[in-house]
């Protein structure tokens, strides 16, 4: 990593830690209460935006999620993948449109941070700064991620994985907690 890029980082959590005490709206959902649900994720390749898609429609169709979208970060400035050509429920922001402290600045991160999900679920493992500035800018009143003591501030809801722990692992456990979660007493 050099030295620029140390910088950037380092400004940047610095900003994040200051976004993330900022107050706003928070209330715990389960898949039986919430009608929208935002995912944010990495770019890993085809098979992991396969997966994320297949998640996209157990989502609909096992809990009932009326409406589901997904944004990517990916990490260059060079063509996009070709998969992520479909857009309606799909969006996706790059390395381009980040600001010197690493924040997202652009059209689709706006749209997707103003909207107000009932749930957001980061399915990024390792922390990354371009996608936890859109946790933390984000509107959603339930946020869900990987366990951070860093970054524990950003969610609502953390789970503490192994590190051998893969996607299927990952959001079997979303699944049942968030099937499990009792909102009636439960507060964020």
């Amino acid at each position: 990593m050099n030295y620029f890029r140390v910088v950037r980082n380092w400004f940047g959590k610095r900003d994040l830690h200051k976004l993330s005490s900022a107050k706003r709206s928070k209330a715990v959902h389960n898949f039986g209460n919430a009608r929208s649900v935002a995912l944010v994720y990495r770019e890993k390749g085809e098979g992991f935006f396969i997966l994320v898609k297949q998640y996209v429609q157990v989502l609909k169709a096992e809990y009932g999620i009326k409406e589901v979208l997904a944004l990517c970060y990916i990490d260059n400035k060079k063509p996009v993948p070709h998969y992520h050509a479909h857009r309606l429920k799909y969006d996706y922001f790059t390395a381009a449109k980040l600001d010197w402290k690493l924040k997202p600045s652009c059209e689709e991160v706006d749209r997707f941070t103003e909207k107000q999900f009932d749930i957001l679920i980061d399915l990024e493992k390792d922390p990354c700064i371009p996608m936890l500035y859109v946790v933390a800018m984000s509107k959603a009143t339930f946020k869900v991620g990987y366990y951070s003591e860093e970054w524990k501030s950003l969610y609502d809801m953390m789970l503490k994985t192994s590190g051998q722990t893969t996607f299927d692992g990952y959001i079997d456990q979303i699944n049942h907690y968030l099937n499990l979660i009792n909102t009636v007493h439960a507060r964020a």
